[in-house]
């Protein structure tokens, strides 16, 4: 016999409803060229997500992309790292950086195309003033420069938010 069959229904409240938004975000990309300089910056995809019928909103942010890297000849490797980093925007307030960086590096032996996937998640807990919350992807090249074409494509941040019991 299972002894913790029934268990978990112990700490269920069934009869209320609490509120939910799953939200996908347009897809978007950018193409990072060769010789691009250390410090370059763009916006890849945005979200935004009312959170005014919540009490105490925690967000889960998805990102998930394809990086696709292409020599620009076949004697020259890619070479480069980029950093992501996930900002939330709450009326005219500056931006709040939203976790740490995520960084992904290119060092390939061999000169030829390759493709990756790139994906990570943080969570938010604290709630915008207006309740309306816009997060925002960046990436940035990082080091002094990029050695051939970087492309981040179907480039897609996707939110679950629920109401924090706690």
């Amino acid at each position: 016999m299972n002894s913790i069959s029934n268990d978990y229904r112990h700490n269920c409240e069934t009869n209320k409803l609490h509120p939910v938004i799953l939200k996908c975000g347009e897809a978007g990309q950018v193409i990072i060229p060769d010789t691009t300089p250390g410090g370059t910056t763009a916006t890849i995809t945005t979200i935004t997500i009312d959170t005014s019928k919540f009490r105490n909103p925690c967000t889960k942010l998805e990102f998930t992309s394809n990086i696709i890297a292409t020599p620009t000849s076949p004697t020259a490797p890619v070479v480069g790292t980029l950093n992501f980093q996930v900002f939330k925007f709450c009326g005219d307030q500056q931006p709040i950086p939203i976790g740490g960086q995520f960084s992904f590096a290119l060092a390939q032996a061999v000169a030829v195309p390759a493709s990756t996937t790139f994906t990570f998640f943080v969570c938010d807990c604290n709630q915008c003033l207006n309740g309306c919350c816009t997060y925002t992807i960046t990436v940035t090249a990082a080091g002094t420069i990029i050695t051939g074409h970087i492309g981040v494509f179907a480039a897609r941040l996707a939110a679950i938010t629920v109401d924090n019991p706690k």
